[in-house]
């Protein structure tokens, strides 16, 4: 069922509720994947106030029914990051509508091909809109690795 929604630019008195949305996001669909450094780190990479210097440097956006935002994805140069989608509404159009959206700004601003790290959970959904698999890193996020599948898209 898909479900008809707004995509406009994050503001920031979107923040908490922005903050909130990934967070319980990644709690359902990623938390299993992570030791408890990753998690702790991940939270705080998520943080109010890093989504706040996030909304300050990113293009990014959200999907609205009506006042309430049920996605979030964002631009930082040539690569996709903050892409998650409110738990309620998770298989009901918001994330493809949210990813074309965003292929879309990229290739309108110049990027001839863009970037995503993509978490296990995530690998077929991009696979299935074309996304191809560069290669598989262990990064170093405050002296924890993560282990994350770097993707591309030619636009």
């Amino acid at each position: 069922m898909n479900i008809t929604a707004t995509i406009e630019r994050v503001s920031l008195n979107d923040t908490v509720e922005i903050s909130d949305l990934i967070i319980n996001n990644a709690s359902l669909y990623l938390r299993s994947h992570y030791s408890d450094a990753q998690w702790s780190i991940f939270k705080s990479y998520y943080s109010i106030e890093t989504i706040r210097q996030k909304i300050q440097k990113q293009q990014m956006f959200c999907a609205k029914l009506g006042s309430v935002i049920v996605g979030t994805i964002a631009l930082d140069q040539d690569y996709i990051v903050g892409f998650y989608t409110h738990v309620a509404y998770v298989n009901k159009g918001i994330g493809s509508k949210l990813l074309r959206y965003i292929e879309n700004e990229a290739q309108q601003i110049g990027h001839p091909e863009i970037y995503l790290a993509s978490s296990p959970v995530g690998l077929d959904f991009y696979l299935k809109f074309g996304w191809q698999i560069v290669e598989e890193l262990e990064i170093d996020y405050l002296g924890v690795p993560f282990v994350e599948t770097i993707m591309k898209k030619r636009l």
